[in-house]
């Protein structure tokens, strides 16, 4: 199958598993994206940009789920391989960093949170170079992550 039809079809699943999640369905959904990152690890498509978000879209699900460890788990294999077949300074790595960052806040694990935060903005701020009004807005959005987790310290965390 070519590669657009294969990210097609686990785009498919990806927004299934999206519709039912919306829908309270959270068993139906976690079957949904499995199958859609089933169809990617099958054709070595990992890497891929549109994958990574679903990864990220699993990962939090699963955390929503109860079960943050294991949607850590499923992120932390993404960072070599983006790495590998790209750079530490993307796009696709911050956002692999700010989801980590998210899980590990909602796990309670506020220093490894403001690790992965703080990664994220580094690279939010290289890639968004002379344009301010996006790093700020990257900014508040994870300062809100903080907020939503009931955590005011956050904007004290992240800068030191």
């Amino acid at each position: 199958m070519a590669t657009r039809k294969v990210v097609f079809h686990s785009n498919l699943y990806s927004n299934l598993g999206g519709l039912y999640k919306k829908a309270g369905k959270q068993d139906l959904a976690q079957q949904a994206m499995e199958q859609g990152l089933w169809i990617l690890v099958q054709h070595d498509l990992l890497y891929y940009h549109d994958s990574i978000a679903q990864t990220a879209n699993y990962a939090v699900l699963l955390t929503e789920m109860g079960q943050p460890e294991r949607g850590l788990s499923v992120l932390k294999k993404l960072p070599r391989m983006i790495r590998n077949f790209n750079s530490d300074q993307t796009i696709d790595y911050a956002t692999v960093q700010e989801a980590m960052g998210g899980i590990c806040l909602a796990a309670g694990d506020i220093r490894q949170a403001t690790t992965h935060f703080k990664k994220a903005l580094s690279i939010y701020e290289s890639v968004y170079n002379g344009e301010p009004d996006m790093i700020e807005t990257k900014k508040q959005e994870i300062l809100q992550t903080y907020t939503q987790a009931g955590i005011a310290l956050g904007q004290q965390l992240l800068n030191n």
